[in-house]
C-alpha cells in the first residue's frame, strides 16, 4: 500500500489524491456498442441496404429510447438494421441490410407498427380535445 503522501506526489501539483483501484472499480463505465455481424448473416448482403425515414418519436417507441429492440428485431426478421438520427431531429434513417424478399418484409412490418402508433396517438389526441370540450362552465369551476 502506498501512503497518501505518496499519492498526492502522484497526482501532480492539482493537491487531489489519485484514484484508488477500489474507486475505479466502482466507476461504471457505459457499455461500448460492438457491432459485429451475426453468423448467420452473409456478408454479401450487406452492398444493398433498403432505406426509408420515420419519425423520430414514432422511432423511440418501436426500437425504444436507447434503441434496446434493435439486437431482437434483427434476430426476428434475419436482417440487419441501423438507426440513424439525423440532423433536423425530427426523422430517423432506417437502412435494412438482408435479402430483398427479407428487407421488404420487415420495412412492411416497421411501417405497420409506425403507422399503428400514429393511428393511437390521433385517437388519444382526439379524446384529449373531446374531453376537453365536454368540460363546460357547468363542470369545470375553472373554467372562465
Amino acid at each position: 500500500m502506498c501512503d497518501q503522501t505518496a499519492a498526492v506526489g502522484a497526482a501532480g501539483s492539482t493537491g487531489m489524491p489519485a484514484p484508488t483501484l477500489h474507486g475505479l472499480q466502482e466507476e461504471s463505465l457505459p457499455p461500448l456498442p460492438i457491432h459485429v455481424r451475426p453468423w448467420w448473416f452473409p456478408v454479401e448482403e450487406l452492398r444493398n441496404p433498403l432505406v426509408f425515414y420515420l419519425e423520430a418519436w414514432v422511432a423511440d417507441i418501436i426500437f425504444g429510447a436507447d434503441r434496446t429492440h434493435i439486437p431482437q428485431m434483427q434476430w426476428l426478421g434475419q436482417v440487419l438494421l441501423t438507426v440513424n438520427v439525423l440532423k433536423q431531429r425530427d426523422l430517423v434513417e432506417i437502412a435494412v441490410f438482408g435479402r430483398p424478399c427479407q428487407q421488404s418484409r420487415m420495412k412492411r412490418v416497421l411501417l405497420s407498427l409506425a403507422s399503428w402508433h400514429r393511428q393511437h396517438r390521433n385517437r388519444a389526441e382526439k379524446m384529449q380535445r373531446l374531453e376537453d370540450s365536454l368540460k363546460g362552465p357547468l363542470l369545470d369551476p375553472d373554467f372562465a
